[in-house]
């Protein structure tokens, strides 16, 4: 199956949060703000899942079911989710099940629970306003996970999905270190970490106080305690409840997973648990769109992901500023979400859900709504029609950056010039230059060039031209604010980040000033969105080496493919006003325009997305025929 359904048949998810759950914990988050109580509550009812189905082609809804909310508060969302199962079921979609693997709302039976993850200095540690980080290793608390996804099996879900996978609390970047604490310090985990180095022939240190591995021995290996915690009880769980119900599939999500070294942030070693999930999924603040110097893509987020799990269907969802921040964007920005997707190999979720509308919580509603869905809806369609000839389809681009997993996953969030591989892509998308994202899983392909960062080798199948990083002639970007923060401040920082970031979570004025002014994506994410022009005659000598080369007149993204209809070039429209893109085919000649107007100068009109049909020229000069108008 190459899209987790059946051969030939496209995954369509949808973010669907709703029930009496969703308005407590968004109530929870928001610090109050209310939840429009009517959308929520009828929101799994036939006609709204009807809608989401053919309005926008949805055949698998993201449900609510677990937010590790205590029972007495979560059993009518366990019900409601059973009907809501039942009725997708009818509707030929999927039901995927929310589960929460790594928090707990401290409300009511909960309240006074052991399993709570600690600093050591014995205090919680906040995951957004009324809840906290849970401890892995207590036992109370695994077992209480592993019930909820059993139940939600047997009340009928087809995926689990596993939301914010961490391990306790979250350092702070700073000086290409970290601050603060990470993890839990309780004594289930002292003594854990402890017997862990005795088992490795290692004399055992303390656990730090400070995360701080990059000049911490003891920091160092209380990452790989950390990490390999959060993998084997994901993994113990898969395991346990494939037994029961082997049709199950399973997804995780790390927020931002490839902006920042998930490895120390989260304690997630992605590679690893990617190596037992059925399909892949991040969250970012990647919502496409280039203006006034910024280039904001997600085509780089795809392929990082397939990179993971060569094969495995790779999930995003694109926020334009954050959860609890973002109004319905216009419809034109669902079109580019789902273009973006497709073109890059991956499969877009449509986000109906967790919306600010009037000061109150909100979804995408029938009515009035109908034009976002149908934005989507129409690009699934589309590209839907694509598959309609058969699902071998591979990637056609020649070109190959090589991201190792040192670079891609534990690397640091501002990673040095010579291996900044998100510089790379973001050049690459901004120059039109389709590509692939190589990764240490994949095997042998057809690459013409790898592009490689300095402190890495190639992998031993590649044996064609190696350009490393440094000489695409990148012209460097400033770097984000956390910056500012080496040498004199440092200190300073150190004692109040933490404190910043527990405010952040827990006191309503810090997280309003926060979001309403975008810190979080100014300070943290902003720097990696900037346009990075290439040297213009390198960008000519890697244009070359695809099989199709594109120019177009505004911002936009080119991808190539060979399907069975034959080369297929991907064009998406990052702009507000419509593009023209110029294809020359090379060895190859049109064979029609899907999306898009063929112009009389021969270049493709792309509003929102395009596909230009390409046949390989056929022996003894005959050509394919006409391109369609």
């Amino acid at each position: 199956m190459v899209d987790g359904r059946q051969p030939g048949e496209l995954l369509v998810p949808a973010y669907y949060w709703a029930g009496n759950g969703s308005m407590v914990i968004h109530r929870l988050k928001g610090f109050g703000r209310p939840a429009d109580s009517e959308a929520y509550l009828q929101a799994y009812e036939p006609e709204r899942l009807w809608w989401l189905r053919d309005t926008a082609g949805v055949n698998c809804v993201f449900l609510t079911y677990n937010w590790g909310l205590p029972p007495e508060l979560e059993a009518e969302d366990w019900r409601t989710f059973e009907r809501a199962a039942r009725r997708c079921h009818e509707l030929g979609m999927l039901a995927a099940a929310y589960i929460q693997p790594s928090n707990a709302a401290a409300l009511g039976s909960f309240a006074s629970k052991p399993w709570y993850a600690v600093t050591p200095k014995g205090k919680r540690i906040p995951y957004y306003n009324g809840r906290f980080f849970t401890c892995l290793n207590d036992r109370s608390w695994r077992e209480w996970v592993l019930t909820r996804c059993l139940d939600a099996c047997q009340r009928g879900a087809d995926v689990l999905f596993f939301d914010n996978c961490a391990f306790g609390g979250m350092p702070i970047p700073l000086s290409r270190d970290y601050t603060a604490f990470a993890g839990c310090a309780c004594l289930r985990c002292r003594e854990a970490f402890g017997e862990w180095q005795a088992g490795r022939g290692l004399d055992p240190l303390p656990l730090p106080r400070l995360f701080r591995p990059g000049r911490s021995e003891a920091a160092r290996r209380f990452a790989e305690w950390r990490a390999g915690t959060l993998t084997e009880f994901l993994r113990g769980i898969v395991e346990q409840v494939r037994l029961a119900y082997p049709g199950t599939r399973f997804v995780t999500n790390t927020v931002g997973g490839v902006n920042v070294n998930t490895f120390n942030v989260f304690g997630a070693d992605l590679p690893a648990i990617a190596s037992f999930m059925d399909w892949l999924f991040v969250e970012n603040l990647q919502s496409p769109r280039a203006a006034n110097g910024m280039l904001v893509q997600n085509a780089g987020t795809y392929k990082l992901l397939r990179a993971l799990r060569p094969g495995a269907p790779a999930l995003s969802i694109a926020y334009e500023r954050g959860i609890g921040v973002d109004g319905p964007p216009p419809p034109s920005t669902f079109a580019k979400i789902a273009a973006e997707g497709y073109a890059a190999g991956g499969v877009p979720v449509l986000r109906a859900a967790e919306y600010i509308e009037d000061e109150k919580w909100t979804l995408l509603r029938q009515g009035r709504d109908d034009a976002r869905l149908a934005a989507f809806g129409e690009v699934v369609r589309q590209f839907g029609a694509l598959l309609a000839d058969g699902c071998d389809r591979q990637e056609a681009a020649r070109v190959g950056v090589f991201v190792p997993d040192a670079i891609g996953w534990r690397g640091d969030l501002y990673p040095g010039d010579e291996d900044d591989y998100l510089a790379v892509v973001q050049a690459l998308v901004g120059a039109g230059i389709p590509f692939r994202v190589i990764g240490e899983r994949h095997g042998p392909c057809d690459l013409g060039c790898l592009l490689l960062p300095a402190s890495a080798a190639p992998p031993a199948w590649f044996h064609g031209r190696v350009l490393r990083f440094g000489e695409l002639g990148l012209k460097r970007r400033g770097h984000s604010g956390f910056r500012w923060f080496a040498g004199p401040l440092e200190p300073v920082i150190r004692v109040l980040g933490p404190r910043v970031v527990d405010g952040y979570y827990s006191r309503v004025h810090v997280r309003r000033f926060v979001d309403r002014l975008d810190l979080l994506f100014r300070l943290v994410f902003g720097g990696r969105f900037a346009r990075v022009p290439m040297d213009e005659g390198m960008a000519r000598v890697l244009a070359a080496m695809n099989p199709a080369q594109v120019e177009l007149s505004g911002p936009g993204y080119a991808d190539l493919w060979e399907g069975p209809r034959g080369l297929e070039v991907h064009l998406v429209n990052y702009g507000d006003a419509p593009l023209a893109a110029s294809v020359r085919p090379g060895m190859h000649a049109f064979a029609g325009v899907q999306g898009g107007e063929l112009l009389d100068d021969g270049r493709v009109r792309v509003g929102r997305y395009a596909v230009v049909l390409l046949e390989r020229v056929r022996p003894g000069g005959a050509q394919p025929a006409a391109a369609a108008r």
